[in-house]
This record gives structure tokens, sequence and C-alpha cells, in this order.
């Protein structure tokens, strides 16, 4: 890298369309700034002495979508994908929600990085195009959950991430994140700018105490599980892609159980959040 610098026009040039939309002709995401930024997120890797697991686990020949729990402020999304750069040299790309994309430079930014709308079409073209993916099927609920939530999983009945498995006919793969929810203490929520900027009370940001401004100096563990191929495990076919909800709750639960259950072993077996 010496002294070759990323130029802040060429990170947000004037005619990137930061829709969040994906086309594998003409990807936004741009691996040339994400190695440049590398020199940056590895003293964050380092912070929290980050560790990965199961990266074997990670399919090379195709795609899949990786699903996980979420912590404040997506702080566990730029470490985990981070640390996995430097071990794998893939990028993770990231299934945003739709109204991140509304954001003005937050959203070129995303893009950038890889992170495309995640809406059904744009994950399917990504997966079938090869790429590891990854959503929070929690979405902002695991993120900006209460202190006596920590650790659980707040799916509901957000079935997308196993619909775009079938469809595109790739695996799903359990992550659990252990000491990301961690990092801060959770104080309370305000009611004005997640609204202002969002449009809605789901968005209230939560009031953080850390080691200062900064996070606690915690341990970040992440566990990568075996992937889970939902026509192996619940005879569903690319049919059922467009199914009922209903007809994929069952799956849905027994998906959800499972990345609670590899969340749960792995925080028994801590011996303390710095270690």
């Amino acid at each position: 890298m010496g002294d070759h610098k990323y130029p802040i026009e060429s990170i947000f040039p004037e005619e990137l369309t930061a829709s969040g939309q994906y086309d594998p002709e003409h990807d936004q995401y741009d691996p040339k700034l994400v190695a440049q930024l590398q020199t940056y997120a590895r003293p964050m890797v380092r912070y929290f002495r980050t560790e990965v697991h199961g990266i074997e686990h990670l399919p090379w020949d195709k795609g899949c979508i990786c699903v996980s729990n979420h912590a404040v402020l997506g702080l566990d999304s730029a470490v985990l994908f981070a640390a996995l750069h430097e071990r794998t040299g893939r990028m993770l790309r990231g299934l945003g929600e739709h109204v991140l994309f509304k954001v003005p430079l937050l959203s070129q930014l995303f893009v950038r990085f890889g992170a495309v709308d995640g809406n059904r079409d744009n994950a399917v073209r990504l997966l079938k195009a090869g790429e590891w993916a990854i959503c929070y099927p929690g979405g902002v609920r695991d993120s900006f959950k209460r202190p006596s939530d920590r650790y659980r999983l707040k799916w509901h009945n957000r079935v997308g991430y196993l619909r775009c498995a079938l469809q595109a006919g790739v695996p799903i793969i359990p992550i659990a994140g252990i000491g990301i929810d961690d990092a801060f203490v959770t104080l309370g929520n305000e009611r004005v700018v997640g609204r202002r900027i969002f449009g809605r009370s789901t968005y209230d940001m939560p009031i953080l105490m850390g080691l200062g401004l900064m996070p606690l100096p915690v341990k970040f563990r992440f566990v990568i599980g075996a992937p889970i191929d939902p026509t192996e495990r619940f005879g569903l076919t690319a049919a059922d892609a467009n199914a009922p909800i209903e007809d994929l709750l069952s799956a849905h639960a027994d998906l959800w159980s499972h990345t609670q259950g590899l969340i749960d072993h792995h925080l028994a077996q801590r011996r303390s959040r710095f270690f």
C-alpha cells in the first residue's frame, strides 16, 4: 500500500447509484478500497482479540447465505467482515435493511464494501454468482435489543433468508457471535435521532456506555457452524421459495432454534467476557 492513497472522490464518485441493487455485470463492490481500508480495520480486529472458528464450513465452489445474531451499531459485522477478509481474501456480502440505502454517503460506502439491498432478487443473484452473503433475520430488533435480551435471537416470522437459499440452491450457514453484546452497556434509547433519520420508532437509537467513547475491550469469538441444506434437512425444494409462509415456519423455527443453540453452547464455554 505504501504511499498510495485512495482519493475520497473515488470512494464517493458522483456517478455512483447507491441504490443497493446488485448487478453481477456491474458489481459496485470495490476490492481495491476494501484492501486499502484493511489497514484501518486490523486494529479493530486486534482490539477485540478476534477469533474466527469454522472457516472450513464456508463453501469455496458456490454461494451460501449466513445467518447470525447481531450487535448494536453493526460493530460485529465490521469486525467479522474484516477478520474473514484477512484470513480468506473474500468479503462477506451484507444483505442490508432497505432503509439503509436511503441515507446519503452511508449508502455509497455500503455498496463499495459489497452490501446490497436485502430484497430477494438481489440476494438470489448474489448467491447464484457464488458469493458468500450474510443476513440478520432479526434486523434492528436483534441489534437494538434491551440488556435483558442479550444473545437472544429475535427472528419472529422473517423467513426471507430461507426463501433466498431455496431459490438459489445454496446452503444456510449459522454463525454465533460471542462477545458482541458485551462491547457496550445499554442505558436506554433516545427517541429523536433514529426516528428522524429512518422514520420509525423501531430505530430509536440506544444510549451506550463503553470505555469512554470506545467499546469495552471484550473478546470477540465468531463460530461458523456446519452448512445446512434445506432440501436435505426439511425436504424443501426451489418451488417452495414461493410457498405460503405457513409452509416454511416449521423449517424456520428449526433454523432459529439451531442458531440459538449454537450461540448458547459457545456462550456457556467462555470463561470471561475478556478472555
